[in-house]
């Protein structure tokens, strides 16, 4: 069954094109319209919306935080549309998986490329911080790998923006408890 968002992302099928589930909603490829690309739509859950309101500042935050960080080992955003109250941010499509899929299937990496990866988000981690940008779920299903090996640092639903502070509650852990 297709859907088409906002005129310009068209899901081909809903239940085949599904790429995940998140705490705020799921993922789906989708192709744009206007540039012909593939693209990952995350969709917000209504549902969870209703129950709680201020996650649509949060799941806006996360599109604001996606414009302002420009690098090659972050996600990049296509565009952030709302249609219907349904809200949905387009971005990259990244070919290769996440790095919790690659770790599934082929055990532990070789060291050369653990660095590799290890360098590359830390500089991407760099980037967000130096805009006041902190991540706060960094882990394997997060770091999404390229074709071509390049990791791309995604999910930045919960992160903490300076500017933004009234969002967390002091002394309030946030994060995926494996990883924190």
């Amino acid at each position: 069954m297709e859907k088409i968002i906002a005129n310009r992302f068209t899901i081909n099928d809903i239940e085949k094109d599904l790429l995940g589930r998140g705490g705020m909603g799921e993922v789906y490829r989708a192709t744009d319209t206007q540039t012909g690309e593939t693209v990952a739509v995350k969709a917000l859950d209504p549902e969870i919306l209703r129950r709680d309101s201020s996650l649509l500042e949060r799941f806006l935050r996360e599109s604001g935080a996606l414009r302002q960080l420009n690098h090659p080992n972050i996600v990049h955003i296509v565009s952030a549309v709302e249609e219907q109250g349904r809200h949905y941010i387009a971005m990259e499509f990244v070919e290769g998986g996440s790095l919790r899929d690659i770790l599934a299937s082929r055990g532990s990496l070789p060291a050369s490329e653990v660095v590799k990866i290890a360098l590359e988000v830390a500089d991407a981690l760099a980037r967000a911080h130096h805009l006041k940008i902190i991540h706060r779920d960094l882990k394997p299903a997060n770091i999404l790998i390229a074709k071509d090996g390049t990791p791309r640092l995604a999910d930045f639903g919960i992160a903490h923006i300076q500017d933004s502070s009234h969002l967390t509650q002091s002394g309030i852990l946030m994060g995926t408890v494996d990883y924190l």
